[in-house]
C-alpha cells in the first residue's frame, strides 16, 4: 500500500478551511481528491483550483479515489450539523474512512448505527472533538485521575453566546441552537475529564421557533453522587467558554482565551491555593486531523471514535427531552 492518502472533502466551510485545509496541506503524503460544496465560493474554487480537486455541487457526483491498495481514502464530513447522519453513511458506503466535525449526529440511536457500520466495515472512524487532545484539557484529565485534587465533587461549565445568523439557526440545519452546537462540546468533555458516564440530566431550554433555532439553556448532569450544571445559552459575553471542576483537595479551571478561536489555559489550585499550576492555552488548529491521519497510518485508535461519541448525542439529545417535556429528570442508559 502507498504512503499517500485521498482526501474527500464532504463540505468545505469556512471552519473547514481554518481548521481541517492547512493540516491537509502541509502534509506531503496528503491529495485533496475532491470536494463537495453545494454553493461553493470563491475560497472553494479557488482550493480546487490549488489543489487539482474535483469540485461537486452534489455529493452523488463525488469520483471514487484511486482504491484501497493504491491510497487510502478518507471523507471528512464537515457540513451543516442536521446533514451528518446521512454524509456520514454516505462516506460508509463508499468504503471510505470518515472524520466527522462535531456534534457527531442528532440523536444516539444515529450514533450506535453509525458506529456499528463503521465497526463491521473495518473502516477507522472519528469525531472531531479536538478538546480531547487540547494539552491543557489533557493535563486536566490527568491530574484529576491521579487525584490532584481529591474526589471530584462538583462540576460547573459556562457557554455564552452562538451563532448570529446563518444555517446555525435553521432547525432543518443547525438541528437545534446552542446545545447542539456547543453544549455537544461539554457532553464529550466532562464525562471524559471525570472519566465516567453520567446516570441522569434535567434541563431547561430557551425556546425558539418553527423557523428559528433555540436559544440554549441550562442542563444538570447527574454522575452518582456528583452534580454537573451546565449553562448554554445565547445571552451574555459572546463565545465565553469555561469548565470548573472543584474536589476535596482543590479546584481546576479550564478557560478558552477570548482572543483564540481554539486553545484552552489551564488553572489548578490545591492546598489552600498554596500550590498551584498553570499552563497556557495552545492555539494551533488540526489537532484531531492529524489525530486521524496518523490512525489511518499507524492503525492506532483516534482520539473519539463514533462508539466514544454516542454519550455526547444521548445526553444533548436526552437535553432536548426534557426541556420539551416536563423538565424533569431523564436516565442515561
Amino acid at each position: 500500500m502507498s504512503n499517500g492518502i485521498a482526501v474527500v472533502m464532504i463540505g468545505c466551510g469556512n471552519f473547514a478551511r481554518r481548521y481541517h485545509v492547512p493540516t491537509l496541506l502541509a502534509d506531503q503524503a496528503v491529495t485533496l481528491a475532491a470536494i463537495f460544496d453545494p454553493q461553493p465560493g470563491p475560497a472553494v474554487t479557488a482550493l480546487a483550483a490549488q489543489t487539482g480537486a474535483t469540485l461537486v455541487d452534489r455529493i452523488e457526483k463525488l469520483p471514487q479515489p484511486p482504491g484501497r491498495t493504491v491510497a487510502p481514502t478518507f471523507a471528512i464530513v464537515t457540513t451543516p450539523h442536521a446533514l451528518h447522519a446521512g454524509h456520514v453513511a454516505f462516506a460508509l458506503d463508499q468504503g471510505w474512512a470518515v472524520l466527522c466535525d462535531k456534534p457527531f449526529v442528532l440523536t444516539a440511536a444515529e450514533a450506535t448505527t453509525l458506529a456499528d457500520r463503521a465497526e463491521a466495515l473495518g473502516l477507522a472512524n472519528a469525531v472531531a472533538f479536538n478538546r480531547r487532545l487540547d494539552p491543557g484539557c489533557l493535563r486536566a484529565r490527568a491530574i484529576i485521575r491521579a487525584g490532584g485534587i481529591g474526589a471530584p465533587r462538583y462540576v460547573e461549565t459556562i457557554q455564552l453566546g452562538y451563532e448570529r445568523e446563518g444555517w446555525f439557526l435553521v432547525p432543518e440545519l443547525g438541528g437545534g441552537g446552542p446545545f447542539t452546537g456547543r453544549a455537544t462540546h461539554m457532553a464529550d468533555i466532562v464525562p471524559w475529564l471525570l472519566d465516567r458516564p453520567p446516570t441522569s440530566l434535567r434541563a431547561r431550554l430557551r425556546g425558539g421557533s418553527a423557523t428559528r433555532a433555540d436559544h440554549g439553556g441550562f442542563i444538570d448532569l447527574l454522575f452518582g453522587d456528583l452534580e454537573c450544571r451546565m449553562t448554554c445559552i445565547e445571552e451574555g459575553w459572546h463565545m465565553w467558554d469555561e469548565i470548573r471542576i472543584f474536589g476535596d483537595d482543590g479546584m481546576i479551571e479550564l478557560r478558552r482565551p477570548m482572543h483564540l478561536p481554539i486553545g484552552w489555559t489551564l488553572g489548578v489550585q490545591t492546598r489552600r491555593c498554596a500550590a498551584g499550576e498553570t499552563l497556557a492555552a495552545d492555539p494551533t488548529p488540526g489537532d484531531a486531523t492529524r489525530d486521524f491521519l496518523a490512525a489511518l497510518r499507524d492503525g492506532t485508535q483516534p482520539a473519539c471514535t463514533f462508539r466514544d461519541a454516542i454519550l455526547s448525542a444521548a445526553i444533548v439529545e436526552t437535553a432536548f427531552t426534557s426541556a420539551r417535556g416536563d423538565g424533569g429528570w431523564r436516565p442515561l442508559t
